[in-house]
């Protein structure tokens, strides 16, 4: 049970440290949604995103709600742990809390790369495909891969209470 301990102390860093950034990110999203004169790009995914006005809003603010969707994935993740902790590791809770992670972490992913990814698109046909990495898929498959994983995970758990429920039942 010491990893995890470990596990719940790392879980609680990232948290925090996401809604520090989060923070910031939503600064941003206010400075440009309140037409501040913006100095330089941001720099999303290394490219420069030299949008402006209904452009820019709508890709930063796609971006602010997919880092507090994570942050509300990373929310489940530290209830799951407390259960953990709690050694209610057969629980419905546990099951529900797992597949709803492996959903928060599809939708914070494709809430955050959508608008990159038409940004990339209409950026080609400004400047051509020549001068673009074309081979730039747009997803974080490690990203999707960890929420299917949850989802699967959260599968496992179900079809492992219903063996530990009918063992019970059989004296």
């Amino acid at each position: 049970m010491k990893k995890l301990t470990y596990l719940k102390f790392f879980i609680n860093l990232f948290f925090f440290a996401s809604i520090v950034s989060s923070i910031s990110l939503l600064f941003n999203l206010s400075k440009v949604l309140f037409d501040y004169k913006i100095q330089r790009p941001f720099q999303i995914e290394n490219i420069d995103l030299l949008l402006s006005g209904v452009n820019l809003k709508i890709v930063l603010s796609f971006i602010t709600i997919s880092s507090f969707v994570l942050i509300y994935g990373i929310y489940l993740l530290k209830k799951v742990v407390l259960l953990f902790m709690e050694n209610k590791i057969f629980d419905d809770q546990v099951i529900l809390l797992l597949n709803k992670i492996g959903k928060v972490l599809i939708l914070s992913t494709i809430l955050k790369e959508i608008p990159i990814l038409c940004f990339k698109i209409f950026s080609f046909q400004e400047i051509g495909i020549g001068s673009k990495n074309v081979n730039y898929i747009g997803f974080h498959f490690p990203i999707i891969t960890l929420a299917l994983f949850f989802m699967v995970l959260s599968e496992v758990f179900k079809i492992a209470k219903n063996l530990k429920d009918e063992n019970e039942l059989t004296v």
